[in-house]
């Protein structure tokens, strides 16, 4: 009986032992078999991680030569755009059209101062050629009548007949154009103008006698439209005279207001 039982106890040893080998022997090919798996897959999934690096460097390195190719080609085809872009609006400029004739023709009126006799109302005509741009000749014609003196008032004595109070005179002057330009009369409206100068000769008649004269003096002559220009004017008529009895040198100091019109 107790031979059987050694017997038997042996071969569950002897069992036990080959289960126990040929566990270890399949878990050891098991180990071997997931170690060439994960070595592989992780072999593949590297040889897939640097192709597909490599393609991307690839494409983006021939994505920026493609840029750099077509670089060129689009900044010598188009100008570069512009920083600031002006907004201006334009006015629209109307240059006078003054008649291409150059001839003025007009009336003034003003006062003169004549020596010795007061000042007197004087209205006259006049007639300007402009000879260029810079220069014009002018000739005047003008009346006043002449008042009487402090010792006719004084005395109650008539030097002189209502016809010998007539004071008549002629010039023929030549002006300059000194300041040519424009006045600006507001925020919107300008008007061709100029400064000038002038001076000449010509003849008085005046107390019976006539007498040479030289004129001198300045202006200022403004276009409020295209064919109408409007003067102030301050002249000196100077003359030599003996009608108080001494023969002296007069100055007749003039100041008037005129228009003339462009023909």
């Amino acid at each position: 009986m107790e031979t059987r039982i050694w017997i038997l106890l042996l071969s569950l040893a002897v069992l036990d032992c080959g289960g126990c080998a040929v566990f270890h022997r399949h878990a050891a090919q098991g180990a071997d078999q997931k170690g060439t798996t994960d070595a592989q897959g992780s072999g593949d999934a590297q040889s897939s991680g640097d192709a597909q690096g490599s393609g991307g460097t690839q494409g983006a390195a021939g994505g920026a030569d493609q840029r750099t190719q077509a670089s060129p080609d689009s900044d010598s085809g188009s100008s570069p755009p512009s920083v600031i872009e002006p907004q201006v609006q334009r006015r629209t400029v109307k240059v006078p059209a003054i008649r291409p004739s150059n001839i003025e023709l007009g009336a003034y009126y003003g006062e003169i101062s004549i020596q010795d006799f007061g000042a007197q109302p004087v209205a006259g005509l006049r007639f300007d050629y402009h000879i260029s741009e810079d220069f014009f000749a002018e000739a005047t014609y003008g009346r006043a009548k002449a008042g009487f003196t402090s010792f006719e008032t004084l005395s109650n004595i008539s030097l002189l007949s209502d016809a010998e109070r007539r004071f008549t005179y002629y010039n023929l002057s030549l002006g300059y154009n000194l300041l040519p330009g424009e006045v600006f009369i507001g925020r919107n409206l300008a008007m061709t103008s100029a400064f000038y100068m002038l001076g000449g000769i010509g003849s008085v008649k005046f107390a019976g006698d006539q007498n040479f004269t030289v004129n001198f003096g300045a202006g200022f002559r403004v276009l409020p439209t295209d064919w109408l220009a409007l003067h102030i004017d301050v002249q000196d008529l100077v003359f030599r005279s003996d009608v108080t009895g001494v023969e002296e040198l007069k100055n007749n100091l003039q100041a008037t207001i005129g228009a003339t019109v462009f023909f």
